[in-house]
């Protein structure tokens, strides 16, 4: 967590939340899904994320399966946040000393960055009478935008469409790489938008992505040309789909740290085994020893690169953020590391049918990279 969603965790713990439902444009409305997550959920969820510690619902009429959905999602084990389904004399007989932040249900609540304003007789015209006087004794706040217009409310299929759309495209990381905002986040978003229509867990896309990136090493250990272009296509997809299972976690709420182990470490072992295949499948293709050393070298920088820098780029990917306030030099050095624009580079080098090159580049870069990491370390140490 961040500094910044730090210190909105203490303010907002500071208050009871009540997320008011206006009247339902129809029969499960707040049960449709929203990026794989019911509507209402996904709004707990997130203002859970946002420290949210105690959370009233205060719905305008009664929701089409309200005790059993209040069931359900208190044994979802995403959810921390102490929720209760309130009506008028529950809210009444709150103490007056206690505040109350109060939130639009029928918006995308997706993160704020907005200021905290106390309600009067001008801004609370969005919420209906009847709540606002069970509430009129006591300090309620609402969150205005500074930067941004406020959310609509969603009225129709459209709007969930669009709503939809949006959590998808936020689905990158404050530290993707050019390739990952040209190319790979618009490629991975399809997919993501499909495996949010499945059953499939956010490690399970991992472990596909594992196996196609493996199985794209089988085929440079073959070598040739024709399976240099199969296996350069595989990595590819692979590196897709690497990319939709961090956001199907994010758009789910099923971030974790393991997950974000589980996402790097396998990253690794696909460059690894792809660096080390391409060097014996040149050795195959050619004859030349060269090309078996060429791909353990590549391998060795590779790997003790990421060691090296192995708890700068755990801690960034579990991480996750949106917004980061400095970097340092290990980060922008883990970042680099962790990038997957090789794969573009890659290609490229197999279409002329010059992996001997990509190779030699590859083994030279992974282990002058490595002497620069030792040297920075060494020099840092001394001082």
């Amino acid at each position: 967590m961040n500094q910044d969603n730090l210190n909105s965790s203490i303010v907002f713990q500071k208050h009871i939340a009540i997320l008011f439902l206006p009247h339902l444009p129809e029969s499960k409305w707040y049960l449709k899904k929203i990026a794989g997550v019911p509507f209402l959920l996904r709004n707990i969820l997130a203002l859970q994320k946002m420290g949210i510690e105690k959370l009233v619902v205060w719905a305008e009429e009664p929701l089409h399966g309200q005790v059993e959905f209040l069931a359900s999602i208190k044994t979802d084990q995403r959810l921390q946040v102490e929720l209760d389904w309130a009506n008028n004399e529950f809210i009444s007989s709150l103490p007056e000393a206690l505040s109350f932040l109060i939130f639009d249900g029928s918006t995308l609540l997706n993160g704020y960055e907005d200021q905290m304003v106390q309600m009067d007789a001008d801004n609370s015209k969005d919420f209906p009478e009847e709540l606002m006087q069970c509430l009129s004794k006591k300090k309620i706040y609402f969150l205005k935008s500074e930067s941004l217009e406020q959310p609509e409310r969603l009225r129709d299929e459209k709007g969930f469409s669009v709503a939809e759309e949006r959590l998808l495209k936020s689905g990158g990381l404050n530290n993707d790489s050019f390739m990952d905002r040209l190319i790979t986040r618009f490629i991975s978003r399809q997919l993501t938008s499909f495996f949010l229509k499945t059953s499939f867990t956010p490690n399970q896309i991992t472990f596909l992505s594992l196996f196609i990136g493996l199985a794209a090493a089988l085929c440079f250990f073959f070598g040739g040309h024709k399976m240099g272009i199969v296996g350069s296509v595989l990595l590819l997809v692979s590196a897709w789909v690497d990319c939709a299972d961090g956001e199907v976690a994010r758009l789910k709420f099923m971030t974790s740290e393991w997950g974000a182990k589980l996402d790097i470490i396998s990253d690794n072992i696909v460059h690894c085994s792809v660096f080390f295949a391409i060097g014996m499948g040149l050795y195959f293709s050619t004859g030349e020893s060269i090309f078996k050393y060429l791909g353990m070298l590549a391998v060795l920088g590779s790997l003790t690169a990421f060691i090296l820098l192995s708890k700068s780029i755990l801690g960034k990917k579990a991480e996750a953020t949106k917004k980061l306030s400095s970097e340092s030099c290990n980060e922008i050095f883990s970042d680099q590391l962790a990038n997957r624009d090789f794969i573009y580079l890659l290609f490229a080098f197999v279409l002329f049918d010059r992996l001997d090159v990509f190779i030699l580049l590859t083994a030279a870069g992974s282990n002058f990279f490595v002497i620069y990491l030792v040297y920075q370390e060494f020099k840092a140490g001394a001082a």
